[in-house]
């Protein structure tokens, strides 16, 4: 078969399709403006194929098909044991890196190999497909499990084993976690001051679990700062720690979808569009914390990362 070729854009078309793929970009990120926005994006992230993505990425999928709960390249499908249906047509674009060529990095050692001048990595937007588009190949082939199922309620006493890796980390982190009484709707607390974590007796073992994930959030939004990171009041903070806790035991099958998170309507007018996207950003980052802590006692395996294309 003919090998196709690539037909050259104009000037103006390469500007109008950068110009659509930062259209495209600035909607996704939009949508974080809203309480509405903010819980879809939780649900795509709380997906085990959507959670190796970037924030950036994770919230393209989810303006383009907020229902997919994996996506990945045509090639990666394969590497997975699965075949993309025929007459697929591929309806979500994401970032994906485009290293340099083997060309263009000999060209620049023969040049000289200057550091400055050296080729550099770029981003484009790829199309992928979503697990609905694909269907398991035939033995011997092997499809790899793409979704851990979310059995647990809130109230039940099923994650009892994740309390070991939570104290854990808080012990890594310098804290120590008590379980006593608290006032009545006090689900925990955390003491920065005294490094104490203290979790309330009288809810569930589940529930427990939940509410220690929220306190080593609060602990992590200190322990973990970094340069960039935005300085956050009373109610960004919370939630953030309730965004970190609805992710870490959803990863580990926890249903919390009951527990809204909050968020002030006040807030999200008044704050920078970018500021969205560098919560969305820090909640990312201390959830896989969190996931990580959790990760090697987990009932579920993980989903192997996957490049997108």
């Amino acid at each position: 078969m003919a090998k196709r070729e690539r037909i050259a854009l104009t000037d103006e078309e390469r500007a109008e399709r950068r110009k659509q793929q930062q259209q495209l970009t600035e909607r996704a990120v939009a949508q974080l403006r809203s309480s509405s926005g903010w819980q879809r994006w939780l649900t795509v992230r709380a997906r085990a194929g959507l959670r190796r993505l970037s924030v950036r990425n994770q919230l393209l999928v989810m303006v383009q098909d907020e229902h997919a709960t994996y996506v990945a390249g045509f090639r990666a499908w394969l590497n997975l044991g699965y075949c993309v249906r025929r007459g697929s047509t591929s309806h979500i674009r994401i970032w994906a890196p485009c290293p340099p060529s083997k060309k263009k990095l000999q060209a620049w050692r023969d040049a000289g190999a200057d550091p400055t001048k050296r080729p550099k990595t770029y981003f484009r937007l790829e199309a992928v497909f979503s697990q609905a588009q694909v269907q398991p190949l035939p033995p011997p082939a092997e499809p790899v499990p793409l979704e851990a199922p979310i059995t647990e309620e809130v109230q039940g006493d099923t994650l009892g084993w994740a309390r070991a890796p939570l104290q854990q980390l808080a012990s890594e982190l310098g804290y120590r976690v008590e379980y006593r009484t608290l006032a009545h709707g006090h689900g925990g607390r955390c003491d920065r001051e005294k490094k104490v974590i203290t979790i309330s007796d009288a809810q569930a073992v589940n529930a427990q679990v939940d509410a220690t994930c929220h306190e080593l959030a609060h602990a992590l939004v200190l322990h973990d700062h970094q340069d960039g990171d935005l300085a956050l009041g009373y109610a960004e903070e919370e939630l953030v720690a309730e965004s970190v806790a609805h992710l870490a035991v959803s990863f580990v099958g926890l249903d919390s979808s009951a527990f809204a998170v909050p968020y002030l309507a006040g807030w999200a007018e008044e704050a920078a569009a970018d500021t969205f996207e560098q919560i969305a950003g820090l909640v990312d980052r201390l959830a896989r914390r969190l996931e990580d802590a959790l990760g090697a006692d987990a009932t579920t395996a993980a989903t192997p990362a996957v490049k997108a294309a």
